[in-house]
């Protein structure tokens, strides 16, 4: 064939080029769509099997922080395997025990009161903005705070009781007076009512008020029952649906708590090794690609292990420490609180995050706090313990306990914790965001490193 009619079927440099860029790009599209359609599977089954998962998952974590502890029982003190794991839940129960004894108590008062004096919170802030902010600035966003206002006593409905009734201090003398019926009678009346009540003097007439409008609202309950019958059994109906729907659900979320100790129990006392396991399954594979198998896998458990086990230890450590210090500095609910921003840590910057933001409002809003009484030294107080408790985890606590495990930069583990955390739908995919993102990246730099030129990696 003469180069005239090669040059007529071939391609020249420069269209080459262009179609290998063409199909380099066709390919990394077709990936880029597949690992999202993945991503996409993976939220739909976290999503349809979050119990189950939940369960799993808190099983597997609590089996990785507490191996160790079985190991030291079975091979120092020569317990055998059922026995080290019946000590370790008898340890367990007894340090939950406790700390429910002489912590239970204070935790759960400083919710409550945390709860009530949150309530309190967006009529400060009203009052502090309508005073330090210009008029302009203020008329501009009085709207949206209204908005707030009302999302914020929607959230914290369920948790106000009858003492939150608006009434003056007469008022409450008298209401404190009645009895539980005649109170939950009183509190059916409406604002007209509740102000003609108000205006007997004796009690006798306001008993007899009371006892009139009772018999008003029987009568129109009983009206009602006559006129809407139908209607009524069909609304019975739905909220007997409705109960039985609500009663299966919390079976169904008792069942998966209760099942976490035989999880938990199964995977104490596996001696397996499941990796010698998986590579005799694979063995219909080639050599060198089941070798990267492995090794991924065996990184992926790797980084599990570290993470969860050093996460979860120094997410407790973290949450000591906070509350110690902001009892010190005077925070009302200091031991809740930090505690709990301490849990948060398990999600790495979530707690800290979380607390200063926390922390900062209940300072300046608690009962005598800073807005009260002008003082700073409570917001000092925290700001230090903060600091303190940060610098402990970051130089010690983490290279001491994790060292470097994932490797990997504070900004990915940022990203990688809001896009996993969207991603699998919520609190589940932030908690597997980092080992997950530490997994990818290894593959990653495996196959740079086997399959393509080892200098861009």
């Amino acid at each position: 064939m003469s180069e005239e009619n090669k040059s007529g079927f071939l391609l020249g440099e420069r269209q080459g080029q262009f179609l290998a860029f063409v199909l380099c790009f066709a390919g990394v599209l077709a990936l880029g769509c597949l690992l999202t359609f993945v991503v996409y599977m993976l939220n739909q089954a976290f999503t349809f099997f979050s119990g189950v998962i939940w369960s799993l998952a808190l099983s597997g974590m609590l089996a990785i922080l507490l191996r160790p502890i079985v190991t030291f029982l079975e091979e120092k003190l020569g317990m055998g395997r059922f026995l080290s794991i019946v000590t370790l839940y008898f340890l367990v129960l007894a340090t939950a025990g406790s700390a429910t004894w002489f912590l239970g108590g204070k935790i759960i008062r400083q919710t409550q009161d945390f709860i009530g004096s949150a309530s309190e919170w967006p009529d400060r802030l009203e009052e502090k903005g309508k005073e330090h902010l210009p008029l302009e600035t203020w008329e501009s966003i009085s709207g949206q705070f209204e908005s707030f206002k009302e999302y914020w006593g929607a959230t914290l409905a369920p948790s106000q009781g009858p003492g939150r009734l608006d009434l003056n201090a007469s008022e409450k003398k008298i209401y404190v007076s009645l009895s539980i019926e005649e109170r939950s009678i009183f509190r059916e009346l409406g604002a007209l009512e509740k102000t003609e009540f108000f205006s007997y003097k004796t009690v006798a007439d306001r008993l007899a008020y009371l006892d009139q409008k009772s018999l008003e609202m029987k009568n129109q309950t009983m009206e009602t029952l006559e006129s809407k019958g139908e209607v009524i059994a069909e609304k019975s109906a739905e909220v007997l649906k409705s109960a039985w729907l609500g009663l299966m659900g919390i079976f169904t979320k008792m069942t998966y708590l209760a099942v976490i100790p035989i999880y938990l129990f199964y995977f104490l006392s596996s001696n397996r090794n499941l990796l010698e396991d998986l590579e005799k399954e694979l063995r219909f594979i080639s050599a060198s690609v089941r070798e990267d198998i492995i090794f991924l896998v065996r990184e992926f458990v790797g980084i599990l292990v570290a993470f969860f086990r050093g996460q979860l230890l120094i997410g407790l450590l973290m949450g000591v420490g906070y509350a110690i210090g902001f009892s010190l500095s005077g925070l009302k609910f200091g031991i809740t609180l930090g505690l709990l921003f301490g849990l948060l840590n398990i999600v790495p910057y979530l707690g800290s995050i979380v607390g200063v933001i926390v922390t900062l409002l209940v300072a300046y809003l608690q009962p005598d706090g800073i807005a009260e009484s002008g003082q700073w030294n409570l917001l000092i107080g925290c700001g230090l313990s903060f600091a303190l408790v940060q610098l402990i985890e970051s130089y010690y606590l983490t290279p001491k306990i994790m060292g470097q495990k994932t490797g990997l930069h504070p900004v990915v583990v940022i990203v990688s914790i809001f896009f996993w955390g969207t991603a699998l739908g919520g609190i589940l995919g932030m908690i597997f965001g980092i080992p997950l993102t530490a997994f990818f990246i290894i593959a990653w730099r495996l196959l740079c490193r086997k399959y393509f030129n080892r200098s861009a990696c």
